[in-house]
């Protein structure tokens, strides 16, 4: 990409992504939590915990990208 007001622009909206991001990946922590059972120290549901995994794969995936996009918007 050649126009540096385009580049910062992108940059502003990546930078606001990876924070929101950042509050996902702080939400699904405090979910996690509350799945494990206090006695025991195992999840609540199975099949629950095997979505929230598939959540957190797919929030980490996206954090990945952006990475990635915002390697190629500087090189």
């Amino acid at each position: 990409m050649q126009n540096s007001k385009d580049i910062d622009n992108i940059s502003n909206q990546l930078r606001e992504l990876k924070k929101n991001i950042d509050r996902s990946q702080e939400y699904l922590s405090a979910l996690e939590m509350l799945m494990v059972d206090d006695n025991n120290g195992r999840l609540k549901d199975a099949d629950l915990a095997h979505e929230f995994k598939t959540l957190t794969n797919s929030i980490a995936s996206v954090s990945k990208n952006i990475e990635v996009l915002e390697k190629k918007l500087y090189n």
